[in-house]
């Protein structure tokens, strides 16, 4: 087995194995020296020590739970609200086309977000806000006046 040594600035530290060095956290900088190698040279230069230095990437979502809370990494900006479930409930109950254009801005804002675009997502989420509220009221209005009509009708009947 291979044995490694580096140098830490004025003394040289070893011998190691890919394992052990793996553990003192050298740079790609630090001069490392072995049996077969003529000289000293930078970890970095050598092939079989890439492995020390590949980087595991952060996560690509930075969800806190499943409740989804999210913060943009850059910037700390929030989620913001998408609207769906309001969007369906106002498409299943009264306004069916208000409802859709709900839905569809409210499906946005989350990969809009996650995109790394804010302000679309902002966007997103103002649209599906407005049209899941038009289609509420409009649906509300709608079914009162529609039991008014019942109820005229009902009493004229008697």
């Amino acid at each position: 087995m291979k044995k490694y040594f580096y140098l830490d600035g004025s003394d040289n530290l070893g011998p190691y194995t890919l394992e052990e060095l793996k553990e003192r956290n050298i740079t790609r900088e630090t001069k490392v020296w072995f049996q077969e190698l003529g000289e000293w040279k930078p970890a970095g230069s050598l092939c079989e020590l890439d492995e020390l230095f590949k980087v595991i990437p952060p996560p690509i979502n930075n969800y806190e739970s499943s409740s989804i809370k999210i913060r943009n990494q850059s910037t700390g900006q929030k989620l913001p609200k998408n609207w769906l479930v309001e969007s369906i409930l106002v498409t299943l109950f009264c306004c069916l086309p208000f409802g859709i254009a709900g839905i569809v801005n409210a499906a946005k804002v989350e990969s809009l977000y996650i995109a790394g675009d804010i302000d679309g997502a902002i966007n997103a989420s103002k649209a599906a806000e407005k049209w899941t509220t038009i289609g509420f009221w409009i649906g509300l209005v709608v079914g009162v006046i529609y039991l008014i009509v019942i109820l005229a009708s009902a009493a004229g009947g008697l």
